[in-house]
């Protein structure tokens, strides 16, 4: 079979909306295409809707994972050295699924504290509940998912046989990963290192629907051109045809399909599949190496940022009854989705492109009524650093809306949100210039 340029944005698309992990800057950990190990799907029969296609029946379904997985095995230049299971899944079975791995891999409390930093950010509503949104776009985006402790592919019920070829596709490459690389060791969160968490997420995920589209796509990889690469990503971060009540949070989990497979395709045709191994091997540090082909083969690494002994931000927030609770960091992917709700797609990857590091902390009071974030943003010249105060400011303006304050020295933004009544946001701002280590060194006042 083959898919030629007119059906490229809707193969990648469909492969899309299978992704349930909750993409976020501080999001619940765990799940790759709700694969974590963890509680597997009950299975469940068929259950047609009156009026619509057949869904597919599990023995086809199984028989056409088969024929796949071995196609994309070749296309992938990788040796099958085990077998994936096949079976049904209905959709309460993967709201189920997904709820019971968010639970086991988040505690409670901490889930809504970083559902609270979301919103913090403008990534979600204020007083959302971040896993009953979670479960919301899960539910209504999943096809497939596989699950890497009992080596099974999970296909829903409700996929019909037309979309059964790009479903399974991309998650047999799954598998397949998990053979070669050991999925489970992926999944396993990493506290107060976020954007390389989601870097290795758009590796896996850019991977798979990479070695899917090397079988699928008509010429293989060497057919699939750079304009549609740009093309795809770039309706990722629009959102495209794609309307919803969260735009930021659909961006992110949209990206490592799309920047994610634009990625891993420019690295094949540059130095071959032995790289993209090689990445598996030795994981990539960043969402900005991941965005950017040039960076990925340098190696560019980020700039440390921290904020260790934040004195400073503290004299401050204690007396307004506010107390440290998490830190963490950004990373230009989710600056760049925040970015493009209110700018342009190529306006917001310009002003997101010259990121070189960032970090921040969170301050609560007792009864979590009040969250503020403050933090700090390295960039590579005073110019990207202008060009994306500039931008985020606008941002926080449209998004936020809370007190908050953003300032620049040279390369370096400084911010604040969340800020609390009788406290200045600009005093807040100050506090990061003081209490900020950039580099192994100190800020320079």
């Amino acid at each position: 079979m083959g898919v030629d340029a007119r059906e490229w944005f809707a193969t990648v698309w469909l492969a899309a909306s299978l992704c349930a992990a909750p993409l976020g800057c501080t999001r619940p950990r765990g799940a790759l295409d709700a694969s974590p190990a963890g509680p597997s799907p009950a299975r469940a029969e068929p259950t047609p809707t009156p009026g619509d296609p057949a869904p597919s029946e599990a023995d086809t379904a199984r028989a056409e994972a088969q024929r796949i997985l071995e196609a994309v095995a070749a296309a992938r230049s990788l040796e099958l050295v085990d077998d994936v299971h096949v079976e049904i899944i209905d959709k309460p079975s993967i709201r189920a699924f997904a709820q019971a791995t968010l639970r086991e891999h988040t505690a409670p409390e901490h889930r809504r504290l970083l559902g609270r930093i979301e919103s913090a950010l403008g990534v979600l509503p204020r007083g959302a509940d971040p896993e009953q949104v979670l479960l919301e776009l899960l539910e209504d985006g999943v096809r497939g998912l596989y699950d890497p402790k009992t080596k099974t592919l999970f296909i829903g019920d409700f996929v019909r046989p037309s979309a059964l070829t790009a479903v399974v596709g991309h998650e047999i490459a799954h598998g397949l990963q998990d053979m070669h690389f050991g999925l489970a060791r992926l999944q396993q969160a990493m506290p107060h290192q976020t954007d390389a968490e989601v870097a290795r997420q758009f590796l896996v995920e850019g991977d798979a629907q990479a070695a899917y589209l090397a079988w699928a796509s008509k010429g293989g990889i060497a057919g699939i051109l750079e304009p549609l690469l740009r093309a795809d990503a770039d309706r990722a971060v629009s959102l495209g045809p794609i309307a919803t009540t969260y735009p930021v949070l659909r961006r992110q989990l949209l990206m490592p399909y799309a920047d994610g497979t634009a990625t891993v395709i420019r690295l094949v045709k540059r130095q071959g599949w032995a790289a993209v191994d090689a990445l598996f091997a030795e994981l990539p540090a960043s969402s900005e190496q991941m965005l950017h082909i040039d960076k990925l083969i340098a190696r560019e690494l980020p700039v440390p940022v921290a904020l260790p002994a934040t004195a400073h931000l503290d004299a401050i927030a204690r007396p307004a009854g506010l107390s440290a609770v998490w830190h963490d960091e950004l990373g230009e992917a989710t600056l760049l989705a925040m970015l493009a709700e209110i700018d342009s797609v190529e306006e917001a990857r310009a002003a997101a492109a010259g990121w070189g590091g960032d970090h921040f902390v969170v301050y609560e009071d007792a009864d979590a009524t009040t969250t503020m974030v403050a933090g700090l943003t390295v960039w590579d010249t005073p110019a990207d650093a202008k060009q994306f105060e500039a931008v985020f400011a606008r941002y926080l303006g449209e998004s936020v809306g809370a007190p908050h304050a953003v300032a620049r020295r040279g390369a370096r933004c400084a911010f604040a949100v969340g800020v609390p009544s009788g406290v200045e946001a600009r005093a807040i701002v100050a506090a990061v210039w003081k209490d900020a280590v950039v580099g192994g060194g100190g800020m320079a006042r």
